[in-house]
């Protein structure tokens, strides 16, 4: 056999041509199926970076009312949990949030991981640097200004142990670093990971009102901010936690008749790649994505070793007088098609060892290329293991079956004596199967490669169409900035005065000739759902009941020019003025678009009506905010079109506008609409 290895590295040796351009064919053909392995692997089947995911259990409070609504828990509940449950040995809480860490002159945006004291002993992972946080640190109220970083973040700063003890600036204050994870390390989710976390004290200084239901402190039981993970005690099932949760639910819904209402609780396998407060079953779905990955890289494998296959069988035509020389002094025809197959392996372990090296230079750059990018860590190592490895030389082996036993047996099928005669370059192998195309391989070739354009081309022109979607909205030559002032510590009252002098600079620009402020945008990553029904309007009395009457809306607020500016047209009634804008004093107003008002008033005229925000009206929202209670009459003072919020959207949901005043966001987007054919749009750009 090493004979054979000797014999075939010669023969690649002396056609450098043909041997240099077969493996860049196969290492594009197995690098990307390593590649996609890779990715699968450790999607589905790698485990997380905690201890024992068997044992750990996500814990969701469900309506009973209406099994498909879920909501996030209070603290107080929290802690009740914790200290009643007879299934976990403990229970932790966390919840996610946007801050902004300040590195020399810039604030970058990350997602921050907000954690009871007991966080990392529930996940079965400490520090590898400093200290967890204390029992003391995660009372409300308290801003505690300590945090914890990533080992990513460690190694971003230098990864020096002085990075332990120094301070960090988050949300425009000084947090002191305590503690250094461990790397691979991610929380609750699997390969994407928060930067930072911080203690449940620091919560009312940087939740966001997107994460939260804006409206109470972390102390308050009324509040919905965390979501709750347990690990299971020794012996105990996950099938055991449900039934005694359910009477822990019943428990709390006695003893707090209002804030527990209708709400029972319900425990789940932690999902690998969501944190939201109602179960998911992204395993599924990554296991179709994964399927779908592998089944096109595996189509890139087969066109690559037909092409291969159609190469050896060209370069087997100049070797025909040498295979029949061997032939006729003795070699069997197994010896000489073990020989071509082992000339074809020795070619699929060189594009193999090509393509891992391939696949591992593609995916760093894709990571550093997409790290500054994304909010959030990216614990994924390209590296070769175990697994990856035997992939690539099983891929290896299939490839040489798939390119090279072909070609083998076809050349050595003929009698050795008719490659001596003058026309041995004629195809001297008899066509047993007249009825099959001449060049089979160029046909499945061609097929294959089809298959993969057409593939290719549909995604194109999904794309595409994407990309040019109607949304509703006719902006014209415009420009759009996105500003969260919370990232710097501003509170309400200060941001609410500065997005004010914005909008107003903003207009004042030379060719300028709108601008305003709105609380979401369309495609945009930040959602406001609320439910919405008549004003008066009693409890349905089953969640069927619950849709039909309080459908789920897509809620923005917006200044006094938004419609203008934005190019949305008001079919009927008005738009906001400037005092209802900017002011949250006076009669709550709201614009919905057409959708909506069909769906509250199928057979009636919707303006001029009065609507609310459904919820629970005993739980109000903080004094002076502005802000419109649950429950709160609001009139509705115009109709508006219709607007796609995202690409896969097939029919709106329908959408609710309030002045901005009384929706108030930290994070926000101003609306830049500029004169036609302006020619200080320039100068006004660069002024942005």
């Amino acid at each position: 056999m090493i004979q054979d290895f000797k014999f075939a590295l010669r023969q690649l040796i002396k056609a450098p041509g043909f041997s240099i351009a077969a493996v860049v064919v196969l290492a594009l053909g197995i690098g990307a199926n390593s590649a996609v392995f890779s990715l699968v692997q450790t999607l589905l089947f790698q485990p997380p970076g905690y201890a024992s995911p068997s044992e750990v259990l996500q814990l969701f409070s469900q309506d009973k009312k209406n099994p498909t609504t879920f909501r996030s828990f209070s603290y107080p509940t929290y802690q009740d949990i914790r200290q009643q449950n007879t299934v976990f040995t403990d229970v932790m809480a966390y919840t996610l949030a946007m801050v902004g860490i300040g590195e020399k002159s810039d604030t970058r945006r990350v997602y921050a991981s907000v954690v009871s004291s007991n966080y990392f002993s529930v996940m079965g992972v400490a520090p590898v640097r400093g200290r967890a946080f204390l029992p003391e640190e995660e009372t409300p109220g308290r801003n505690v200004p300590v945090a914890i970083v990533s080992h990513g973040y460690w190694k971003r700063h230098g990864g020096q142990p002085s990075l332990l003890g120094s301070d960090m600036i988050i949300n425009g204050q000084r947090f002191s670093v305590v503690g250094i994870m461990p790397e691979g390390f991610t929380g609750t989710m699997h390969i994407f990971g928060s930067e930072v976390w911080l203690p449940l004290s620091a919560h009312d200084l940087v939740a966001n009102q997107f994460h939260t239901d804006g409206s109470n402190s972390l102390g308050d039981r009324a509040g919905r901010h965390l979501m709750l993970v347990g690990r299971l005690k020794p012996g105990a099932t996950p099938a055991a936690a449900t039934p005694a949760l359910t009477q822990l639910a019943a428990s709390l819904e006695q003893a707090f008749p209002i804030e527990q209402k209708d709400q029972t609780f319900v425990a789940g396998p932690l999902p690998r790649f969501d944190t939201s407060a109602r179960p998911s079953d992204d395993d599924a779905e990554l296991a179709a994505f994964g399927t779908l990955l592998i089944g096109m890289a595996a189509v890139v494998l087969v066109v690559a070793c037909l092409n291969l296959a159609a190469m050896l069988l060209a370069r087997g035509a100049a070797r025909r007088k040498e295979i029949a020389i061997r032939m006729a002094v003795g070699a069997s025809r197994a010896r000489i098609i073990r020989q071509l197959v082992t000339e074809g392996l020795l070619l699929a372990m060189l594009g193999g060892a090509a393509g891992m090296l391939l696949g591992m230079w593609s995916s760093d750059l894709l990571i550093a290329s997409l790290g500054p990018l994304l909010p959030f860590d990216i614990a994924w190592s390209s590296g070769p293991d175990g697994s990856t490895l035997a992939a690539t030389f099983g891929f290896c082996l299939l490839a040489t079956l798939a390119f090279a036993f072909g070609p083998a047996l076809k050349l050595s099928r003929a009698a050795s004596l008719g490659h001596l005669k003058d026309n041995a370059g004629e195809d001297v192998v008899l066509r047993r199967w007249k009825f099959l195309p001449r060049n089979p391989l160029v046909a499945v070739q061609i097929g294959c490669s089809l298959a993969l354009l057409t593939a290719a081309f549909l995604f194109i022109r999904g794309a595409g169409k994407a990309a040019s979607v109607e949304t509703g909205l006719q902006p014209g030559d415009s420009f759009l900035v996105e500003l969260d002032t919370s990232l710097s510590g501003y509170d309400r009252p200060r941001a609410r005065q500065l997005y004010g002098a914005i909008e107003q600079r903003l207009a004042a620009l030379p060719g300028v000739e709108r601008a305003s402020i709105s609380a979401t945008v369309p495609f945009g990553m930040v959602k406001l759902p609320k439910r919405v029904q008549r004003a008066g309007t009693a409890p349905a009395p089953d969640a069927n009941g619950a849709d039909a009457q309080s459908p789920r809306v897509l809620f923005n607020s917006i200044g006094a020019d938004y419609l203008a500016t934005a190019g949305l047209p008001l079919l009927r009634g008005r738009g906001f003025t400037a005092a209802e804008a900017t002011q949250a004093a006076g009669p709550p107003v709201a614009m919905i678009d057409e959708v909506l008002a069909k769906k509250l008033w199928p057979e009636g005229d919707a303006l001029g009506q009065h609507i609310e925000f459904a919820g629970d009206k005993t739980v109000g929202v903080k004094p002076d905010s502005g802000d419109i209670n649950p429950g709160e009459g609001i009139e509705i003072v115009g109709i508006v079109p219709a607007v796609r919020s995202g690409v896969f959207e097939k029919q709106p949901a329908g959408a609710i506008y309030v002045p901005f005043a009384r929706g108030f966001q930290n994070n926000a987007f101003f609306y830049v609409r500029f004169k036609p054919r302006a020619h200080g749009s320039d100068a006004a750009t660069a002024d942005l």
